[in-house]
């Protein structure tokens, strides 16, 4: 099981193989993946590690200080992407799922707010995975 990890990993082909190599037979995977196509990874490959670590103690001072800040990749980040990996990996009975709800990242500015909820409810509406906030992909091994 992961949360917002694979974003940080540099090969998710790797990773997804490695998870598979680790598993026991029968054995199942469970990963929470931010979308890379998100405005809020966009921003987040924009901005850089160096910037966020300044930047998000003042915008999201809820955020727990050195849980942010971290090099990140989104190589693979997209639900799509992601599914073929793990049946490349050789995962079976693989489940995706998308999420539209990352608006609370720009709660500083009420228009971006806006503007993100919008986006988000219309991604949903018409099932736009490709620009999801995140998704939970689960797979078992054979």
């Amino acid at each position: 099981i992961s949360t917002t990890l694979l974003e940080h990993v540099p090969s998710n082909e790797s990773a997804a193989r490695s998870v598979f190599e680790g598993l026991r037979p029968s054995g199942s995977t469970h990963h929470y993946v931010p979308g890379r196509n998100h405005p809020s990874a966009l921003a987040t490959r924009m901005i850089g590690p160096t910037l966020q670590r300044f930047l998000i103690p003042i915008l999201r001072p809820n955020v727990p200080q050195g849980t942010s800040g971290y090099t990140t990749y989104f190589n693979e980040c997209s639900p799509r992407s992601m599914q073929r990996l793990f049946d490349k990996a050789g995962f079976e009975d693989i489940d995706v799922r998308s999420f539209y709800r990352a608006n609370d990242y720009f709660a500083w500015f009420t228009p971006a707010f806006v503007a993100i909820s919008a986006f988000e409810n219309l991604c949903k509406r018409f099932g736009w995975s490709t620009f999801a906030s995140g998704f939970v992909i689960s797979a078992r091994r054979p």
